[in-house]
């Protein structure tokens, strides 16, 4: 690297997309988790943080069909989501994803 640039500096935008959906879809996951538990972590009953990640999951797919569809390989999607590969590759079967470019 150059100039001191970082490498979320060098980022396609489908990627940083990718990454703002992954921490959206976490942040809304930990909004229904009770950590506080003395033996292990709970699940909160709350209908709103729920429906928050139903909507951040299907923003999160969205973003790796995007991402997929820009080049990215779904080894490169797994590592920016912080999502195992398998998962990824479930994701891309179910919208019907042609293979990357980067596949090729």
């Amino acid at each position: 690297m150059d100039g001191g640039e970082t490498d979320e500096q060098r980022w396609t935008p489908a990627e940083q997309a990718l990454l703002d959906a992954a921490l959206e879809f976490y942040d809304a996951a930990e909004g229904v988790i009770d950590l506080s538990g003395d033996e292990r972590p709970r699940v909160r009953r709350d209908a709103s943080g729920f429906t928050a990640i139903r909507h951040a999951m299907s923003r999160l797919e969205e973003r790796v069909a995007e991402a997929h569809a820009a080049g990215a390989s779904p080894e490169r999607i797994a590592q920016i989501a912080r999502i195992e590969e398998e998962t990824i590759a479930l994701i891309l079967e179910r919208r019907g994803a042609a293979p990357s470019p980067a596949e090729d």
